[in-house]
This record gives C-alpha cells, structure tokens and sequence, in this order.
C-alpha cells in the first residue's frame, strides 16, 4: 500500500525584502540628507572665513595711509565682491569692521577708532538679518535653518630686520673683526658674504633666500672662524615695501597730517635755501628747508638739530657734521647722491632713549668713506650704500638699500630695541593668531 507525502506548510515570505529594503532606503536617504545638511554648513562656513579675511585683510591695508570711512568702504567694496548681497543677503554691516588693537599673548581684540593697527570684521547668516543657511532634509526633525557667523582679525607687524639692522634688494657685504649683539639683523634678498673673526650673539638673525649662497672663507662657518653665525641663519625673503615708498615720504614730511611728518616740525610752510654750502646757523628748528639745486649741497661740521631738508642735488656732509631730530632727502639718483670724507654721526648718543635719531632719504647711493655713527637712526637708498664705521659706533640702526649694502671691519653692532618709533617703515599684515 502506497504512502502519500503531505507537504509541510511554509510561511509565505514573498515582499518580506521590500519592506526591509523600504527601512534601509529610507535610513540612507535621511543620513545622505544630513551629510547634504553638514555639508552645506561647513561650506557656508568657509564661505563666510574667505569672506571676512579678504575684508579684514583689505580695510587694513586701505587703512595704513586713508581715514575708517574710507577704509570701511574698501573693505565692503571686497565683501560685495566675494558674496554678493543680491545672493546672500547683508552678511556684513560696515559699522561692524571694527579698528583697534590685538593682544597676541591674550588673543583678545581693543576697539580703538584711531588705531591703523588691527581690524575686526565679522561676516554673519543669522535669522535677524533673514540670511540663515537653509537645510534640506532635517527641516523635517524641526531643524529649519542655521545662524552661522566668523570673525576675522588682522594686524600690522614690522619685520625686526626692518626696524633694526641692515637689508638689502642686492648683497649685503660685510668683513672681518665685527660683532653683532642679540636682536641685530643683516638679511639680503640676493645673499650676503661675511668675512672671518666676526662674532654673533645668540639671537641675531643673517638671513637671505638661499642660505647655500652664504659667501664665506674656507671653514667660515666654523665657531673659530665666525663664532654664532651657523646658529644666526635663516632663509627667507623680503618685498622691501618702504624702498617703493621716497615719493610719499618726501611729500608726508611736509604735511601735518601725514604719518611721515615728524613731531618737531613746528611750521610746515618749506624755506627756500638759497645758498650751496651750509652750516646750522642757516637753520631754525622746527622748520622745512627746500633746495632746487642743481649741482650739489654742502653741509659744514657742526650740530644740525630739529629740521627737514629737501633738495634736488647732490649732497656732501663735511667732516664733524652731525644731525639730530633731523630729515634729510635727496632726489639726486647719482650713486653718491649722498657722501660724507669723515665722521658723518647720525642721532644723538642717548643710549637709546626715543627722540634724538636722523634719517637720510636718497634717492640714489650713500658713501660715507669713513667713521659713521649711527645712533637710533636710519639710511634709506635707491642705491648701494657703503660705509665704514669706529668702533663702539653703531647703536640703533637701521639702514635699508634698493642696492647692496658694503661695510667693512673692527665695528661693534649693538641692538637698541627701543628709540626707534621714528623711523620710516612700512606696514605688513598678517592674519592675528
């Protein structure tokens, strides 16, 4: 008798994936909706960072020679330019780009409306401008938009070789038997050669793109040789922005409201020299003097105290002539534009204290043939510029060249690290950390 198989009953599973399936595309749209989400925040983000540091980075540029007004309006000429308000709204109001002073050690902003130092801008998507950044999906977990805001901070800075040292668009040359105390600079954009039995306190800087190019005697680098300079190099390079700047400080010197105008210029209606050759009797402090002279100048020894001297020629100082509070420029591009035979002293011998200290302007080269003093003062040249100097005989000094800059030996290099706020420099920016 045959048997018959009954068949086991089995559930019925068929759509039982679909529904699996439905979950899992459902779990994946919402989490692609919140990376769409995530994402588009963080890309208004740094939407919103490029913005403010281009606006930052602009008022304060704009701010260095033109009013807050002015500079404000720069700033928001940019911000525009980056985020139009017919795209993203008012994501900056002007009165919010805020001038003032940053405090690196404490990171904390000053409002001050008169400071060229620092700038505040902070750019903003926030609901009370009707701005926010929308969201895609997780509008539907009640999350409609996002207030979203960044701030930006720049801040002026002055390279140190800038405010002390030597620095040079060409080579910087410098010889045997010289010391250079701690903070002390020398950098070149080309590079610079040292001679031998030179000294270099921990803390003074050489530096020049290449330092491979340094231009030493066999085994220069070598602390017999040329004790601390191995430890002093550094690489780097410079846009010497006050080398592009003669025409703007020879005009600031003659107006009051001018960053370049000096504090004891008590008149600035110009006198006219009439004469070739000069002593200090032929000055009164506190006033501007302007020679159209088209051969040369001739300044006799004696102490030049408190004047601006602006002429067109060549000029000579005497031996023994000395200049304090003073400003001196040539717009001869001759390259001995100016020159001194012996002892040319530049600032008073004030250990360093504010006030006191000269500037020469030239428009081509400097040539002092021998004993230069400088003392919390300043050389500025189109050209080269060559000196020697006595010994103890350079405190406080900076000395800038479109050229090369040549010294010679057995001089000490002493760093002030005050006594120089009067010197000409021009401002760089950078972003304040």
């Amino acid at each position: 008798m045959s048997k018959l198989r009954i068949p086991t009953p089995v559930a019925d599973e068929d759509g039982a994936m679909s529904v699996i399936n439905l979950f899992f595309i459902l779990a994946v749209g919402m989490l692609s909706g919140v990376a769409i989400d995530v994402s588009n925040l963080m890309s208004a983000r740094t939407q919103l960072q490029t913005a403010a540091d281009a606006a930052a980075h602009a008022a304060l540029v704009e701010r260095e020679m033109h009013d807050m007004e002015t500079s404000r309006a720069t700033a928001m000429q940019i911000l525009q330019a980056n985020m139009p308000a017919s795209v993203y709204g008012e994501v900056l109001d002007e009165e919010a780009i805020q001038f003032g002073e940053y405090d690196r050690a404490t990171k904390t902003f000053t409002v001050d409306e008169d400071s060229r130092d620092a700038v505040l801008v902070e750019t903003r998507r926030v609901s009370d401008n009707g701005n926010p950044v929308g969201t895609f999906l997780l509008h539907l977990v009640g999350v409609n938009q996002w207030d979203v805001a960044r701030q930006s901070v720049f801040e002026t800075f002055f390279p140190t070789c800038l405010k002390e040292g030597f620095v040079a668009k060409g080579v910087v040359d410098i010889q045997s038997n010289n010391s250079y105390f701690n903070g002390f600079c020398i950098h070149s954009n080309s590079h610079v050669e040292i001679n031998q039995n030179n000294f270099f306190e921990a803390g003074t800087i050489v530096s020049m793109p290449d330092t491979d190019d340094l231009v030493v005697p066999n085994n220069g680098l070598d602390e017999e040789k040329n004790e601390g300079l191995a430890n002093a190099l550094r690489e780097g390079r410079w846009f010497i922005k006050i080398l592009d700047r003669l025409d703007l400080i020879r005009q600031g010197v003659q107006d009051r409201d001018s960053r370049y105008a000096q504090s004891y210029t008590t008149n600035f209606t110009p006198l006219t020299l009439t004469g070739t050759t000069v002593s200090p009797s032929n000055f009164t402090a506190g006033r501007i003097y302007k020679s159209s002279c088209s051969n040369r100048l001739t300044f006799n020894g004696g102490i030049y105290k408190g004047i601006v001297v602006i002429a067109d020629c060549k000029m000579i100082f005497k031996n023994g002539a000395e200049f304090q509070d003073s400003v001196i420029i040539t717009r001869s591009t001759d390259a001995k534009a100016m020159s001194a035979p012996n002892n040319l002293v530049l600032g008073a011998k004030d250990n360093c204290a504010e006030g006191g200290g000269a500037i020469l302007v030239s428009y081509g080269g400097v040539e002092v043939a021998s004993s230069l003093e400088m003392h919390g003062s300043q050389i500025i040249a189109a050209d080269n510029v060559e000196f020697t100097a006595n010994a103890d005989g350079i405190r406080g000094a900076s000395i800038v060249a479109g050229g090369r800059i040549d010294g010679t030996s057995n001089m000490n290099f002493a760093f002030c690290g005050g006594g120089m706020a009067h010197i000409f420099m021009a401002e760089y920016f950078r972003l304040a950390g």
